[in-house]
Protein backbone atom coordinates (compact mmCIF):
# COMPACT_ATOMS: atom_id res chain seq x y z
CA UNK A 1 0.00 0.00 0.00
CA UNK A 2 1.49 3.66 -0.60
CA UNK A 3 2.98 5.59 1.74
CA UNK A 4 2.51 9.19 1.70
CA UNK A 5 5.91 9.42 3.39
CA UNK A 6 7.35 8.20 0.68
CA UNK A 7 8.18 11.37 -0.82
CA UNK A 8 7.70 13.53 2.18
CA UNK A 9 10.55 12.14 4.27
CA UNK A 10 13.10 14.17 6.01
CA UNK A 11 16.02 14.20 3.41
CA UNK A 12 13.53 15.88 0.83
CA UNK A 13 14.57 19.12 2.22
CA UNK A 14 18.38 18.59 1.82
CA UNK A 15 18.81 17.24 -1.92
CA UNK A 16 16.59 15.64 -4.55
CA UNK A 17 15.86 13.12 -7.24
CA UNK A 18 18.14 14.68 -9.46
CA UNK A 19 19.90 13.48 -12.51
CA UNK A 20 23.55 13.32 -13.52
CA UNK A 21 25.15 16.37 -14.62
CA UNK A 22 26.30 16.71 -18.40
CA UNK A 23 28.29 14.05 -19.10
CA UNK A 24 32.27 15.34 -18.88
CA UNK A 25 34.47 14.85 -21.39
CA UNK A 26 37.62 12.54 -20.75
CA UNK A 27 41.16 14.34 -20.71
CA UNK A 28 44.18 12.39 -21.64
CA UNK A 29 47.22 12.70 -19.83
CA UNK A 30 50.13 10.80 -19.16
CA UNK A 31 49.45 8.96 -15.40
CA UNK A 32 51.39 8.47 -13.28
CA UNK A 33 52.20 4.68 -11.99
CA UNK A 34 51.19 6.06 -8.61
CA UNK A 35 47.81 6.32 -10.25
CA UNK A 36 47.58 9.88 -9.85
CA UNK A 37 46.29 12.62 -12.13
CA UNK A 38 43.26 13.22 -14.72
CA UNK A 39 40.85 10.12 -15.92
CA UNK A 40 41.89 8.84 -19.29
CA UNK A 41 39.71 6.95 -21.67
CA UNK A 42 41.05 3.46 -20.71
CA UNK A 43 39.37 0.45 -21.91
CA UNK A 44 37.73 -1.56 -19.18
CA UNK A 45 41.19 -3.82 -17.79
CA UNK A 46 38.92 -6.77 -17.63
CA UNK A 47 36.59 -6.59 -21.19
CA UNK A 48 37.01 -10.00 -21.98
CA UNK A 49 35.01 -11.44 -18.57
CA UNK A 50 31.64 -12.23 -19.20
CA UNK A 51 28.53 -9.58 -18.18
CA UNK A 52 27.57 -9.12 -14.74
CA UNK A 53 23.65 -10.94 -14.22
CA UNK A 54 20.80 -8.60 -14.10
CA UNK A 55 18.13 -8.92 -12.41
CA UNK A 56 19.17 -12.20 -10.81
CA UNK A 57 20.67 -12.58 -7.49
CA UNK A 58 24.38 -13.75 -6.86
CA UNK A 59 25.13 -16.16 -3.84
CA UNK A 60 28.46 -17.14 -2.86
CA UNK A 61 29.79 -20.52 -1.47
CA UNK A 62 32.48 -19.76 1.21
CA UNK A 63 33.85 -23.72 1.15
CA UNK A 64 33.56 -23.70 -3.14
CA UNK A 65 36.02 -22.73 -5.51
CA UNK A 66 37.89 -19.26 -5.46
CA UNK A 67 35.60 -18.19 -7.98
CA UNK A 68 32.15 -19.86 -5.81
CA UNK A 69 33.89 -18.00 -2.97
CA UNK A 70 34.36 -14.53 -4.72
CA UNK A 71 30.34 -14.78 -6.97
CA UNK A 72 29.72 -11.24 -5.22
CA UNK A 73 33.11 -9.70 -5.58
CA UNK A 74 33.14 -10.63 -9.34
CA UNK A 75 29.68 -9.19 -9.87
CA UNK A 76 30.63 -6.32 -8.45
CA UNK A 77 33.48 -5.85 -10.51
CA UNK A 78 31.72 -6.36 -13.46
CA UNK A 79 29.60 -4.29 -13.02
CA UNK A 80 32.11 -1.28 -12.17
CA UNK A 81 34.60 -2.52 -15.40
CA UNK A 82 30.98 -1.77 -17.71
CA UNK A 83 29.84 1.68 -16.88
CA UNK A 84 30.78 4.17 -19.78
CA UNK A 85 32.68 7.59 -19.99
CA UNK A 86 30.70 10.27 -18.44
CA UNK A 87 29.18 7.73 -16.18
CA UNK A 88 28.28 7.81 -12.92
CA UNK A 89 29.00 5.13 -9.98
CA UNK A 90 27.55 5.65 -6.34
CA UNK A 91 28.33 3.49 -3.48
CA UNK A 92 28.10 3.45 0.03
CA UNK A 93 29.84 0.54 1.95
CA UNK A 94 30.83 -1.00 5.83
CA UNK A 95 34.03 -2.33 6.35
CA UNK A 96 35.58 -2.27 3.10
CA UNK A 97 39.15 -3.91 2.72
CA UNK A 98 39.59 -5.98 0.10
CA UNK A 99 42.86 -5.03 -1.58
CA UNK A 100 46.22 -5.49 -2.65
CA UNK A 101 45.72 -8.83 -4.88
CA UNK A 102 46.80 -9.68 -8.23
CA UNK A 103 43.66 -8.63 -10.39
CA UNK A 104 42.12 -11.75 -12.21
CA UNK A 105 38.33 -12.55 -13.10
CA UNK A 106 38.24 -14.96 -10.06
CA UNK A 107 39.85 -12.92 -7.89
CA UNK A 108 39.00 -8.71 -9.10
CA UNK A 109 40.75 -6.23 -7.44
CA UNK A 110 37.92 -4.01 -6.94
CA UNK A 111 39.78 -0.71 -5.78
CA UNK A 112 41.98 -1.17 -9.26
CA UNK A 113 38.78 -1.61 -11.36
CA UNK A 114 37.34 1.68 -9.30
CA UNK A 115 40.20 3.58 -10.16
CA UNK A 116 40.12 2.46 -13.96
CA UNK A 117 36.67 3.18 -14.29
CA UNK A 118 37.42 7.00 -12.97
CA UNK A 119 40.93 7.03 -15.78
CA UNK A 120 38.05 6.40 -18.67
CA UNK A 121 35.85 8.90 -17.58
CA UNK A 122 33.25 7.69 -14.75
CA UNK A 123 32.46 9.62 -11.86
CA UNK A 124 33.06 7.64 -9.18
CA UNK A 125 31.34 8.82 -5.71
CA UNK A 126 32.23 6.35 -2.48
CA UNK A 127 30.92 6.65 0.93
CA UNK A 128 32.29 4.15 3.60
CA UNK A 129 31.71 3.94 7.12
CA UNK A 130 34.00 5.20 9.55
CA UNK A 131 36.36 2.20 10.23
CA UNK A 132 36.76 2.11 6.61
CA UNK A 133 38.94 5.09 6.49
CA UNK A 134 41.77 3.52 7.98
CA UNK A 135 41.58 0.41 5.82
CA UNK A 136 43.94 -0.16 2.22
CA UNK A 137 41.11 0.40 -0.56
CA UNK A 138 40.44 4.17 0.93
CA UNK A 139 44.17 4.81 1.09
CA UNK A 140 44.66 3.68 -2.15
CA UNK A 141 42.09 5.60 -3.75
CA UNK A 142 41.46 8.88 -2.08
CA UNK A 143 44.56 10.34 -3.46
CA UNK A 144 43.10 9.70 -7.46
CA UNK A 145 39.45 10.29 -6.40
CA UNK A 146 40.05 13.43 -3.37
CA UNK A 147 38.04 13.79 -0.58
CA UNK A 148 35.98 16.59 -1.78
CA UNK A 149 32.02 15.60 -1.61
CA UNK A 150 30.92 18.33 -4.03
CA UNK A 151 33.27 17.32 -6.99
CA UNK A 152 32.64 14.57 -9.74
CA UNK A 153 34.61 11.78 -7.53
CA UNK A 154 35.59 11.14 -4.18
CA UNK A 155 36.03 8.75 -1.38
CA UNK A 156 34.38 9.99 2.06
CA UNK A 157 33.82 8.51 5.54
CA UNK A 158 30.80 9.33 7.40
CA UNK A 159 32.42 10.85 10.25
CA UNK A 160 34.87 13.05 7.91
CA UNK A 161 33.64 16.64 9.69
CA UNK A 162 33.03 15.42 13.46
CA UNK A 163 36.48 12.49 13.90
CA UNK A 164 36.06 12.36 17.35
CA UNK A 165 31.86 10.96 16.99
CA UNK A 166 31.39 6.90 16.36
CA UNK A 167 28.42 7.64 14.15
CA UNK A 168 26.74 6.85 10.84
CA UNK A 169 26.64 9.14 8.38
CA UNK A 170 22.48 10.19 8.93
CA UNK A 171 22.05 8.00 12.12
CA UNK A 172 23.91 9.68 15.20
CA UNK A 173 22.25 8.02 17.91
CA UNK A 174 23.74 5.74 21.35
CA UNK A 175 21.63 3.72 22.65
CA UNK A 176 22.66 2.75 25.93
CA UNK A 177 22.08 -1.12 27.59
CA UNK A 178 22.57 -2.20 31.18
CA UNK A 179 26.39 -3.90 30.13
CA UNK A 180 27.33 -2.18 26.78
CA UNK A 181 26.45 1.12 24.81
CA UNK A 182 25.97 0.99 20.69
CA UNK A 183 26.62 3.67 18.89
CA UNK A 184 24.98 4.57 15.20
CA UNK A 185 27.29 3.58 11.86
CA UNK A 186 27.03 3.16 8.56
CA UNK A 187 26.21 -0.63 7.32
CA UNK A 188 25.09 0.14 3.44
CA UNK A 189 26.11 -2.77 1.16
CA UNK A 190 24.75 -1.12 -2.30
CA UNK A 191 26.16 0.70 -5.33
CA UNK A 192 24.44 2.11 -8.19
CA UNK A 193 25.65 2.47 -11.84
CA UNK A 194 23.90 5.40 -14.22
CA UNK A 195 24.10 2.75 -17.16
CA UNK A 196 26.07 -0.59 -18.19
CA UNK A 197 27.36 -1.13 -21.70
CA UNK A 198 27.26 -4.94 -22.02
CA UNK A 199 29.90 -7.09 -24.08
CA UNK A 200 27.22 -7.03 -27.35
CA UNK A 201 26.94 -3.17 -27.16
CA UNK A 202 23.64 -3.37 -25.08
CA UNK A 203 23.24 -0.20 -23.02
CA UNK A 204 21.17 -1.12 -19.49
CA UNK A 205 20.12 2.26 -17.59
CA UNK A 206 19.52 2.69 -13.72
CA UNK A 207 21.50 -0.20 -12.44
CA UNK A 208 21.24 -1.16 -9.00
CA UNK A 209 23.71 -3.93 -6.62
CA UNK A 210 22.68 -4.66 -3.64
CA UNK A 211 24.01 -6.74 -1.18
CA UNK A 212 24.25 -8.73 2.25
CA UNK A 213 28.04 -9.00 2.09
CA UNK A 214 30.84 -6.21 3.33
CA UNK A 215 33.98 -6.27 1.01
CA UNK A 216 36.33 -8.54 3.01
CA UNK A 217 37.73 -11.66 2.54
CA UNK A 218 35.89 -13.12 5.55
CA UNK A 219 32.94 -12.34 3.83
CA UNK A 220 33.98 -14.28 0.73
CA UNK A 221 35.82 -17.68 2.91
CA UNK A 222 33.69 -17.99 5.98
CA UNK A 223 30.24 -16.35 5.44
CA UNK A 224 27.10 -17.32 3.23
CA UNK A 225 26.10 -13.69 1.30
CA UNK A 226 23.57 -12.68 -1.38
CA UNK A 227 23.42 -9.82 -3.55
CA UNK A 228 20.88 -8.75 -6.34
CA UNK A 229 21.02 -6.60 -9.43
CA UNK A 230 18.25 -4.86 -10.90
CA UNK A 231 17.42 -2.19 -13.16
CA UNK A 232 14.50 0.30 -11.98
CA UNK A 233 14.42 3.95 -12.64
CA UNK A 234 12.27 4.58 -9.57
CA UNK A 235 13.94 2.75 -6.72
CA UNK A 236 17.33 3.78 -8.30
CA UNK A 237 16.57 7.65 -8.16
CA UNK A 238 15.74 6.77 -4.54
CA UNK A 239 18.98 5.26 -3.98
CA UNK A 240 20.84 8.51 -5.53
CA UNK A 241 18.80 10.51 -3.12
CA UNK A 242 19.19 8.52 -0.14
CA UNK A 243 23.33 8.39 -1.39
CA UNK A 244 22.49 12.04 -1.63
CA UNK A 245 21.24 12.07 2.03
CA UNK A 246 24.22 10.21 2.95
CA UNK A 247 26.57 13.03 1.77
CA UNK A 248 25.08 15.75 3.56
CA UNK A 249 23.66 14.22 7.50
CA UNK A 250 27.48 13.48 7.18
CA UNK A 251 28.13 17.86 7.76
CA UNK A 252 25.56 17.33 10.47
CA UNK A 253 26.41 16.92 14.37
CA UNK A 254 22.63 15.38 14.99
CA UNK A 255 22.21 13.84 11.47
CA UNK A 256 18.21 12.52 11.31
CA UNK A 257 17.44 9.82 13.79
CA UNK A 258 13.94 9.18 12.53
CA UNK A 259 14.91 9.51 8.61
CA UNK A 260 13.08 5.79 7.95
CA UNK A 261 11.07 6.77 3.84
CA UNK A 262 9.94 4.23 1.33
CA UNK A 263 9.41 4.16 -2.35
CA UNK A 264 6.00 3.65 -3.64
CA UNK A 265 4.58 0.16 -3.93
CA UNK A 266 2.96 -1.44 -6.76
CA UNK A 267 6.07 -2.85 -8.78
CA UNK A 268 8.55 -5.78 -8.58
CA UNK A 269 11.20 -3.47 -6.37
CA UNK A 270 10.51 -1.56 -3.21
CA UNK A 271 12.73 -0.09 -0.67
CA UNK A 272 12.95 0.84 2.89
CA UNK A 273 15.51 3.49 4.31
CA UNK A 274 16.72 3.74 7.82
CA UNK A 275 16.95 4.80 10.64
CA UNK A 276 13.34 4.21 12.14
CA UNK A 277 13.19 5.96 15.59
CA UNK A 278 10.38 4.37 17.84
CA UNK A 279 7.02 6.48 18.83
CA UNK A 280 7.19 9.13 21.44
CA UNK A 281 7.07 7.45 24.74
CA UNK A 282 7.35 4.15 23.80
CA UNK A 283 10.82 1.77 24.24
CA UNK A 284 12.87 0.85 21.37
CA UNK A 285 11.16 -2.49 20.69
CA UNK A 286 8.07 -0.78 19.84
CA UNK A 287 6.14 -2.92 17.40
CA UNK A 288 4.07 -0.43 15.43
CA UNK A 289 7.32 1.40 14.29
CA UNK A 290 9.58 -2.19 13.40
CA UNK A 291 9.24 -2.09 9.68
CA UNK A 292 9.73 -6.70 9.41
CA UNK A 293 6.50 -6.86 11.81
CA UNK A 294 4.57 -4.73 9.80
CA UNK A 295 5.60 -7.03 6.80
CA UNK A 296 4.53 -9.97 8.66
CA UNK A 297 1.51 -8.03 9.57
CA UNK A 298 0.65 -7.76 5.78
CA UNK A 299 0.24 -11.96 5.83
CA UNK A 300 -3.58 -11.78 6.19
CA UNK A 301 -3.16 -15.97 5.98
CA UNK A 302 -2.12 -18.92 6.35
CA UNK A 303 -3.90 -21.26 3.70
CA UNK A 304 -4.71 -19.80 0.26
CA UNK A 305 -6.47 -20.83 -2.49
CA UNK A 306 -4.07 -21.23 -5.46
CA UNK A 307 -5.99 -21.90 -8.69
CA UNK A 308 -8.42 -24.70 -6.60
CA UNK A 309 -5.40 -25.77 -4.55
CA UNK A 310 -5.30 -25.43 -1.10
CA UNK A 311 -2.16 -24.51 -0.07
CA UNK A 312 0.20 -23.16 3.43
CA UNK A 313 1.57 -19.76 3.64
CA UNK A 314 5.47 -20.25 3.66
CA UNK A 315 8.03 -18.08 5.71
CA UNK A 316 11.75 -18.33 5.15
CA UNK A 317 14.55 -16.34 7.26
CA UNK A 318 18.26 -16.07 6.81
CA UNK A 319 19.43 -14.17 9.04
CA UNK A 320 23.13 -13.03 10.47
CA UNK A 321 21.60 -11.31 13.76
CA UNK A 322 18.35 -11.76 14.98
CA UNK A 323 17.87 -9.81 18.15
CA UNK A 324 14.47 -7.98 18.07
CA UNK A 325 11.45 -10.20 20.28
CA UNK A 326 8.68 -8.23 18.56
CA UNK A 327 10.08 -9.90 15.39
CA UNK A 328 10.20 -13.30 16.86
CA UNK A 329 6.47 -13.29 18.75
CA UNK A 330 4.83 -12.14 15.13
CA UNK A 331 7.17 -14.83 13.52
CA UNK A 332 5.63 -17.61 16.32
CA UNK A 333 2.24 -16.48 16.13
CA UNK A 334 2.23 -17.13 12.56
CA UNK A 335 3.63 -20.72 12.76
CA UNK A 336 0.21 -20.65 15.94
CA UNK A 337 -1.64 -19.93 12.87
CA UNK A 338 -0.49 -22.65 10.40
CA UNK A 339 2.24 -21.01 8.27
CA UNK A 340 5.52 -22.98 7.83
CA UNK A 341 8.38 -20.93 9.81
CA UNK A 342 11.77 -21.70 8.96
CA UNK A 343 15.03 -20.12 10.34
CA UNK A 344 18.25 -19.94 10.34
CA UNK A 345 20.63 -17.59 12.17
CA UNK A 346 24.36 -16.84 13.38
CA UNK A 347 23.82 -14.69 15.94
CA UNK A 348 20.25 -14.85 18.79
CA UNK A 349 19.75 -13.79 21.81
CA UNK A 350 17.58 -15.13 24.50
CA UNK A 351 14.83 -13.23 24.42
CA UNK A 352 14.36 -14.04 20.41
CA UNK A 353 15.24 -17.64 21.11
CA UNK A 354 12.59 -17.58 24.10
CA UNK A 355 9.88 -15.71 21.56
CA UNK A 356 10.49 -18.17 19.21
CA UNK A 357 8.72 -21.07 20.99
CA UNK A 358 8.95 -24.49 20.04
CA UNK A 359 7.45 -25.29 16.79
CA UNK A 360 9.54 -23.09 14.47
CA UNK A 361 12.36 -25.35 12.75
CA UNK A 362 15.33 -23.39 13.67
CA UNK A 363 19.15 -23.90 12.59
CA UNK A 364 21.75 -22.35 13.73
CA UNK A 365 24.66 -21.92 11.30
CA UNK A 366 28.17 -21.39 12.93
CA UNK A 367 30.41 -24.15 12.15
CA UNK A 368 33.96 -24.97 11.96
CA UNK A 369 35.94 -26.09 8.60
CA UNK A 370 39.47 -25.92 9.89
CA UNK A 371 41.99 -23.62 11.94
CA UNK A 372 40.48 -20.51 12.07
CA UNK A 373 37.84 -20.94 9.77
CA UNK A 374 34.13 -20.69 11.13
CA UNK A 375 31.27 -20.28 8.54
CA UNK A 376 28.30 -18.61 8.93
CA UNK A 377 24.97 -17.22 7.33
CA UNK A 378 25.56 -13.32 6.92
CA UNK A 379 22.56 -13.12 4.55
CA UNK A 380 19.80 -10.89 5.73
CA UNK A 381 16.38 -12.30 3.86
CA UNK A 382 13.47 -13.39 4.43
CA UNK A 383 11.30 -15.17 2.13
CA UNK A 384 7.26 -15.26 2.39
CA UNK A 385 5.21 -17.38 -0.40
CA UNK A 386 1.48 -17.42 0.36
CA UNK A 387 -1.10 -14.76 1.12
CA UNK A 388 0.35 -11.49 1.49
CA UNK A 389 -1.30 -8.21 1.80
CA UNK A 390 -4.20 -8.60 -1.30
CA UNK A 391 -2.32 -11.15 -3.46
CA UNK A 392 -0.25 -14.26 -3.48
CA UNK A 393 2.85 -13.05 -4.96
CA UNK A 394 5.91 -14.67 -3.39
CA UNK A 395 8.08 -11.93 -1.60
CA UNK A 396 11.99 -11.33 -0.85
CA UNK A 397 12.92 -8.41 1.78
CA UNK A 398 16.63 -8.44 1.45
CA UNK A 399 19.63 -5.99 1.67
CA UNK A 400 21.72 -5.00 4.65
CA UNK A 401 18.64 -4.96 7.28
CA UNK A 402 19.82 -7.43 10.00
CA UNK A 403 16.93 -7.88 12.59
CA UNK A 404 19.10 -6.15 15.10
CA UNK A 405 17.84 -3.44 17.11
CA UNK A 406 20.49 -1.10 15.73
CA UNK A 407 19.38 -2.14 12.21
CA UNK A 408 16.02 -0.22 12.99
CA UNK A 409 17.15 2.25 15.20
CA UNK A 410 20.54 3.45 14.91
CA UNK A 411 21.70 2.57 11.73
CA UNK A 412 21.94 3.49 7.90
CA UNK A 413 20.81 0.45 6.23
CA UNK A 414 18.14 -0.57 3.50
CA UNK A 415 16.03 -3.09 3.38
CA UNK A 416 14.85 -4.34 -0.51
CA UNK A 417 11.37 -6.03 -1.69
CA UNK A 418 11.44 -8.14 -4.18
CA UNK A 419 8.25 -9.35 -5.61
CA UNK A 420 8.01 -12.47 -8.50
CA UNK A 421 8.12 -15.87 -8.36
CA UNK A 422 11.67 -16.23 -9.96
CA UNK A 423 13.54 -14.45 -7.85
CA UNK A 424 11.71 -15.61 -4.45
CA UNK A 425 12.76 -19.63 -6.14
CA UNK A 426 16.54 -18.39 -6.54
CA UNK A 427 16.39 -17.58 -3.10
CA UNK A 428 14.82 -20.12 -1.89
CA UNK A 429 17.08 -22.85 -3.21
CA UNK A 430 20.06 -20.81 -1.50
CA UNK A 431 17.83 -20.81 1.77
CA UNK A 432 17.78 -24.72 1.52
CA UNK A 433 21.11 -25.02 0.44
CA UNK A 434 22.43 -22.98 3.70
CA UNK A 435 20.40 -24.21 5.96
CA UNK A 436 20.78 -27.99 5.05
CA UNK A 437 24.60 -27.42 5.06
CA UNK A 438 24.42 -26.11 8.32
CA UNK A 439 22.09 -28.53 10.32
CA UNK A 440 24.46 -31.39 8.80
CA UNK A 441 27.38 -29.62 10.78
CA UNK A 442 25.66 -29.62 14.00
CA UNK A 443 23.17 -26.62 13.87
CA UNK A 444 20.57 -28.51 13.78
CA UNK A 445 18.56 -26.94 17.19
CA UNK A 446 14.87 -28.07 16.22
Amino acid sequence: MFDARQWNHPGMRIGRLFTSKTARVALVFTIAAAGLGAPTAAASPAAAEPDPVLNKAVFNRPTGSTTEQNAILIQLARIIDRVPAGGEIQMSWYHFTVSDVTDSASTPDLPGRLIAAYRRGVRVKIIVDQSSATARPFQRLQPVLGSTDTADSYIVHCADSFPSQQRGCIGTRTINYSTSSVTAYNHNKFLTASSLVLNNGTTVSNVVFQASSNLTWWDTTEAYNNAVTFSDATVYQAYRTYFADLRAYRHSATGNNNYYWLTPTGSTYKVHFFPRRERSGQSIHDPATDTVVSILNAVTSCYYDDAGTRRQTDIRVNMYSFTRPEVAKRLTALRNAGCWVDVVYTEMNDAVRNALGSTIQLTQCNYNVGPGLDIRTHNKYMLIDGAYDDDIVPRVFTGSHNYAISALRQADETLLRIMGRGMHDDYLRDFWHVRDTCRANGGAIR
